[in-house]
């Protein structure tokens, strides 16, 4: 449990019920005495009905405009569908809330500035949910690589594999562009570009990428996306599909002194002289959908933001890093797959993430 250095517990609001909310991001908020989920707003009446059984103290709302009006608040909580968040995030801001948002933080460029001119006009700290970086398996293998474990590295490349999408809450939001802003690029990919960038340490130089609809060729969303990004002194992959017949994801480090891999909750070093070392850890990266366990660590890192502004900032330019590089990777994949160079970034962020 965390201690709280603030005079009292954070008064905090969660706009969006969904499976997420309920099963990733409320065990972890209710772990904690520094924040305190005082009202909850969904406009399905049955997860207000669900909300209500989870958090009884709390208030609960059908419209999150009704709620920020009338709750005092410190912090936010969005963890509502995608083509919701800059409205909800906009609003939050301007209400004088600290926002927490799930990823993707935002679909559009547009959106993205928007929604950070809001927080910086506000003065308040706004995080997105970059929750897989607090895995015991990116930890483990970031570890390895500041420590050289296997040279400079070369290649890195980072699967997922799903047999379809997670389910959604009501309609099946996320095979709706319109609600989801994507298919499973700006889903598992939000998720597959920090991870990447986190490795690197570099900035990026280009990308490339190539869309498809394997499974169902008349949804209006993908279901599986390749990308190549090419950073300075190594080359990223990334393939995402909801098209294959299992679960399972995978990571791979290839150095000048040889490789990491990482499937689930195994994995393996392998030097280049012929010496191996496994690895174990005690969950899946293919188990479940929403990780409480990597919430209580999001949550540190968004109080850190909050208790000290000079570290403000830090994981919105992840986020701009994560926006930029999706977008690139439509207009590539639309482009038949032709290399698109990518504008200079922040000098934040990607050099907070260095492993080298």
């Amino acid at each position: 449990m965390a201690f709280s250095t603030h005079a009292r517990p954070r008064r905090t609001a969660i706009l969006g019920f969904g499976h997420v909310a309920e099963h990733g991001h409320l065990p972890a908020w209710l772990a904690r005495d520094d924040f305190r989920v005082v009202a909850i707003a969904d406009p399905d009446p049955g997860r207000r009905a669900i909300a209500a059984r989870c958090l009884p103290d709390a208030t609960i709302y059908a419209d999150a405009a009704e709620l920020l009006a009338a709750e005092p608040l410190d912090a936010v909580d969005v963890a509502a569908p995608p083509a919701l968040h800059a409205s909800l995030v906009i609003a939050a801001a301007g209400a004088g809330c600290h926002v927490l948002c799930e990823k993707p933080l935002a679909t559009t460029l547009d959106d993205f500035r928007a929604m950070r001119d809001a927080a910086h006009a506000a003065g308040v700290a706004l995080c997105t949910v970059h929750n897989w970086k607090h895995s015991a398996q990116f930890t483990t293998l970031h570890q390895l690589l500041a420590d050289g474990a296997v040279g400079q590295p070369r290649h890195i490349r980072l699967e997922t594999i799903r047999a379809g999408r997670a389910v959604s809450v009501g309609n099946e939001w996320r095979g709706d562009a319109q609600i989801a802003g994507g298919g499973i690029l700006v889903d598992h990919g939000w998720h597959a570009f920090y991870l990447l960038l986190g490795l690197a340490g570099e900035r990026p130089r280009q990308v490339q990428a190539t869309i498809e609809r394997r499974r169902d060729r008349s949804a209006s969303v993908e279901d599986t996306a390749s990308c190549r990004v090419e950073f300075p002194s190594l080359i990223g992959e990334i393939f995402l599909t909801w098209a294959g017949d299992a679960r399972r994801t995978s990571w791979l480090v290839g150095g000048s002194q040889g490789t990491v891999t990482l499937a689930d909750d195994r994995g393996a070093i392998e030097g280049a002289g012929g010496d191996r070392r496994d690895l174990t850890f005690g969950g899946s990266l293919s188990e479940g959908s929403h990780h409480p366990d990597w919430f209580g660590a999001v949550i540190d890192d968004f109080a850190a933001e909050i208790d000290d502004p000079a570290r403000r900032g830090r994981n919105l330019a992840e986020a701009e890093c994560c926006v930029l590089l999706t977008a690139l990777a439509y207009d590539s994949g639309a482009q038949g797959g032709r290399p698109l160079p990518v504008p200079v970034l922040p000098a934040a962020g990607v050099a907070d993430t260095a492993v080298r």
